[in-house]
């Protein structure tokens, strides 16, 4: 999970946990026992629904739904395509578009720029808040 608070993984399966009903890898959306952690004790939408139970977790837990599938900075943008975007950006480097663009498959190269320099280089928000972190203190 990351300082926004949504969990997300790489575009790797390997990357990404298990359900501990199926052991198919996870992907978004899918379901969190809010009752039995740590380790989380997560879960696919399928065996979720199925009611899978093991050890101490019951199928009558509280759940939280984990997914990036949420607008953040822009209604255009999901959060988990504005990690995306990171991601190409320090992959394939600063300027660099066309690359950029080709790794999320999801945005053109125009609008990755756009996004990119309107909300994390142009924004006072995040201005303010990168020099404040790098002042000697």
């Amino acid at each position: 999970c990351d300082l926004i608070g949504f969990c997300s993984f790489s575009g790797d399966p390997f990357d990404k946990p298990p359900c501990r009903g199926c052991s198919s890898y996870l992907a978004e959306p899918y379901i969190k026992c809010a009752e039995c952690s740590p380790p989380p004790f997560l879960l696919c939408l399928q065996c979720f629904t199925r009611g899978f139970e093991y050890k101490k977790h019951q199928s009558d837990h509280s759940y939280e739904i984990m997914t990036s599938n949420f607008p953040v900075l822009d209604p255009t943008w999901t959060a988990q395509e504005e990690m995306a975007l990171l991601e190409a950006v320090m992959d394939c480097g600063f300027g660099n578009w066309q690359d950029v663009a080709n790794q999320m498959s999801t945005k053109t190269k125009e609008e990755c720029e756009k996004h990119y320099m309107k909300h994390f280089i142009n924004n006072p928000l995040f201005a303010s808040s990168l020099l404040h972190l790098i002042k000697p203190a």
